[in-house]
């Protein structure tokens, strides 16, 4: 009777951690896919525009950011947001959740000079991702560059 009663235990404790592992997962995929999803408006923009993502502070109330605030925990953990010039991810340390960017992005902050297609294409190689954590922000910008003397409407995200 003993080792029934443990067995039920073990399969009771079993089934609440696979419960939390699944609501962990779930909150990490809905902050990527709301990053990627703010990305991707702020990428269909027609014109110039600078805004932010950035994640609460476990301990501070939300700010009312210009951009988007993302929850400091994700069901109860804290997480790293890391953006790749075409996905982002959310990640706890032990698990992550992929979003994908409709189009890449840049992950260097523009001068005001003219670029040519090599040097962003050097920029982008040694730009590969941005990361931050609990209180942290990123610009996301939408710009008009020049490249090799055309002018083109690109979106960077920067520290």
């Amino acid at each position: 009777m003993t080792l029934a009663a443990l067995f039920l235990l073990a399969g009771v404790a079993g089934f609440f951690v696979a419960q939390r592992d699944r609501a962990v997962q779930d909150g990490l995929q809905t902050i990527a896919d709301e990053a990627a999803a703010y990305i991707d408006e702020v990428t269909r923009s027609a014109g110039a525009l600078c805004t932010s993502i950035s994640i609460g502070s476990p301990v501070d109330p939300p700010s009312n950011p210009v951009g988007l605030e993302l929850p400091a925990l994700a069901a109860g953990r804290g997480y790293l947001l890391v953006l790749h010039g075409s996905f982002i991810v959310a990640d706890d340390g032990g698990r992550r959740a992929e979003s994908g960017l409709r189009v890449p992005v840049h992950l260097w902050e523009p001068g005001g000079r003219p670029y040519s297609v090599d040097e962003i294409a050097i920029l982008d190689a040694t730009s590969t991702s941005l990361s931050m954590g609990p209180g942290g922000s990123m610009a996301i910008s939408r710009q008009a560059i020049e490249v090799d003397g055309m002018t083109a409407l690109e979106t960077f995200a920067y520290l």
